[in-house]
């Protein structure tokens, strides 16, 4: 994706993926000529004094790993040291920190994505939840890191985004495709003067694979009339019969949680995950990962337009 595109996920043919979320592009991510002639929009927090210290992004920086931590069989938890204490990485929403490094043994360089966890004015650190696929140089790496440890990171922007520019956004995630989408509703309901409503729908292929999940229930409490959540998973347990919708991203689903068409005001829906559920939901990417490409799939039969939509 162009600066604003994030390559999309890996789903199985719709939504459920957990066990099988990669950005995609990942194999554009490797034309290196790309990422150094990438231009990136830094918007600072309102906090002038925080926006002093804010990391000064010049190229590739070099940070330090902190601490690491399991979330469950193949996604950890990676923060990461600042320049100090009273650093902050002031990125906007969405924005990625691309990696770079080079395997042992290899002459290409690989660059990937990741997107923090962590808020934009949090001092001293940055952190990150990946997942570990098969085979993953990127994921492989983060993975195989100690503490101590450092690995370069820039600034990618994604998606520009400006408060109360839609009354109402609704998200929706396939596995780690969820990062970008936690990012921004962070940053929404972070800020009081933004009054936009979230709707989020987020598919895994188990309860296990439901990333920040505590994490968006404790927002849903908070916020109860401005942020709503629905997990859809492809396995459940005797456990958890009922707790969660059962299945694929349909239209029937996403006529629970989606605005009506109906309604007025300015919506947006962003579409993060996997290729095949990022196509049966919102129709595939155009240019290898490049462009949006034309609208389809469930969006499209609900009435949605193409500029009412964006795809990572």
């Amino acid at each position: 994706m162009a600066a604003y595109l994030r390559p999309s996920l890996k789903v199985a043919g719709a939504a459920a993926a957990g066990a099988s979320v990669a950005y995609v592009g990942h194999q554009y991510w490797n034309t290196t000529s790309f990422f150094f002639s990438t231009a990136h929009a830094e918007s600072l927090p309102s906090d002038s004094q925080a926006a002093l210290k804010k990391v000064q992004w010049k190229g590739f920086t070099e940070l330090k790993l902190q601490s690491a931590e399991s979330v469950n069989h193949n996604v950890r938890r990676l923060t990461f040291a600042l320049p100090d204490d009273q650093s902050i990485t002031g990125l906007p929403p969405i924005t990625s920190l691309l990696t770079r490094h080079t395997p042992e043994g290899a002459w290409v360089p690989v660059f990937r994505p990741y997107t923090p966890i962590s808020d934009n004015d949090q001092a001293g650190t940055v952190t990150f939840m990946v997942k570990k696929y098969p085979n993953g140089k990127g994921s492989g790496k983060m993975h195989s890191l100690k503490p101590g440890d450092t690995l370069l990171f820039k600034p990618l922007h994604e998606f520009d985004y400006k408060p109360n520019q839609f009354s109402a956004v609704t998200l929706i995630a396939g596995g780690s495709g969820i990062t970008p989408l936690y990012q921004l509703t962070r940053a929404i309901l972070n800020n009081p003067d933004d009054k936009t409503k979230i709707a989020l729908v987020y598919a895994n292929n188990s309860e296990e694979d439901i990333l920040l999940k505590n994490e968006f229930d404790e927002l849903a409490q908070k916020y109860p009339g401005r942020f709503t959540r629905l997990y859809t998973v492809s396995k459940t347990t005797p456990q958890n019969e009922g707790l969660y919708e059962k299945g694929y991203v349909t239209k029937e689903l996403l006529s629970k949680v989606i605005p009506p068409r109906s309604t007025g005001g300015q919506t947006k829906v962003l579409v993060s995950g996997p290729p095949p559920m990022v196509e049966s939901v919102a129709g595939a990417k155009g240019g290898f990962g490049w462009t949006q490409g034309s609208l389809g799939g469930v969006l499209k039969e609900l009435g949605y337009t193409k500029e009412e939509v964006h795809k990572f």
